[in-house]
């Protein structure tokens, strides 16, 4: 397990310098994100969009993606910052891309404080609300109303 407070510094400054590899000729609004795993191996990502704006992909997803693509897993922090410093919080579908790769107890720094990823994502769908037998007891779902 890292010391949190101990690499904080270290991905805020991380995230500031992969935003500058950021590929935003539409939005001119460069963001990276920098992670530490529970063993201490840093991850970083940046924003790269696209002309269809869709398929623009977040610096916090680009972040998982080379995570996951380099065999790394357990995310314990994360921070978002813009070129110029300032702090972001994931949006929702990063929010969620992290909860599957971090889970709820992830530290997201927001700049003035750090919040687990469960209190910025309150009842996320995970795996388990995948889970039929579970979802059919918890009373989420039930076929005869189509719900």
């Amino acid at each position: 397990m890292i010391v949190v407070m101990e690499i904080l510094e270290k991905l805020r400054s991380i995230a500031v310098d992969t935003a500058r590899n950021a590929y935003v000729p539409y939005s001119e609004f460069p963001v990276g994100a920098a992670a530490a795993t529970s063993t201490g191996e840093i991850y970083r990502g940046c924003n790269i969009e696209n002309a269809s704006f869709g398929m623009t992909l977040c610096a916090e997803a680009s972040l998982i993606g080379s995570l996951v693509s380099n065999g790394g897993e357990g995310i314990e922090v994360i921070s978002c910052r813009t070129v110029a410093g300032v702090a972001l919080a994931p949006c929702g579908r990063c929010r969620q891309m992290i909860m599957e790769i971090a889970g709820p107890a992830c530290l997201v720094d927001l700049g003035e404080e750090l919040v687990r990823l469960d209190t910025l994502l309150p009842v996320a769908f995970t795996g388990r609300d995948m889970d039929i037998e579970t979802t059919l007891k918890n009373g989420k779902w039930n076929p005869s109303n189509g719900n």
